[in-house]
């Protein structure tokens, strides 16, 4: 099981991490380090997480494995440049601007999942038929995907479930 926690307040991303792993992970002072790559994780702790944010809304997935989390704005513009670069059968299944997000969230998620960076691994990921490829072949992984108030989320990782919590308000500093 993933927990997915998600915000509207107007929060850094690091602050919020660390009030989400106080109060439900009994870790109080998380000290962070950050991969080649720039991908944050406890230093000493086995509880992962990662961050997105798109438009306002913040979230966070938090588990016990690895995991890489995308979240966008379904209100965005059509992007034909970004759309060019997809797969061929990537395209056939971006139909609406909704797959178009569906996709590329699937795609970031994977590859902040294996924390790795846009520009070297973009063009060696491919999802489709709900499944992620790596170099042509199956990723070992798992993408869940949902909307919600008009954001698409994926969570990479090997987790079959999630639960969802909304945070209305953070306590002050």
């Amino acid at each position: 099981m993933i927990d997915i926690y998600y915000t509207y307040a107007s929060v850094d991303s690091e602050r919020f991490t660390k009030f989400i792993l106080a109060k439900y992970y009994n870790i109080p002072d998380a000290e962070f380090a950050k991969t080649i790559n720039g991908k944050p994780y406890l230093k000493n702790d086995k509880v992962f997480f990662n961050a997105s944010h798109s438009k306002g809304l913040l979230a966070l997935a938090v588990g016990k494995k690895e995991v890489g989390l995308d979240i966008e704005s379904l209100s965005g513009k059509p992007r034909p440049a970004v759309l060019n670069k997809f797969t061929p059968r990537e395209k056939y299944e971006i139909m609406t601007l909704a797959d178009f997000y569906i996709h590329w969230t699937a795609r970031e998620s994977y590859i902040k999942y294996v924390a790795g960076s846009l520009a070297s691994m973009w063009r060696r990921v491919e999802f489709y038929g709900k499944h992620v490829y790596f170099l042509n072949k199956p990723a070992d992984v798992n993408v869940i995907q949902f909307t919600l108030d008009g954001y698409a989320f994926s969570v990479c990782g090997n987790y079959s479930r999630y639960s969802l919590k909304k945070i209305e308000k953070l306590p002050e500093c």
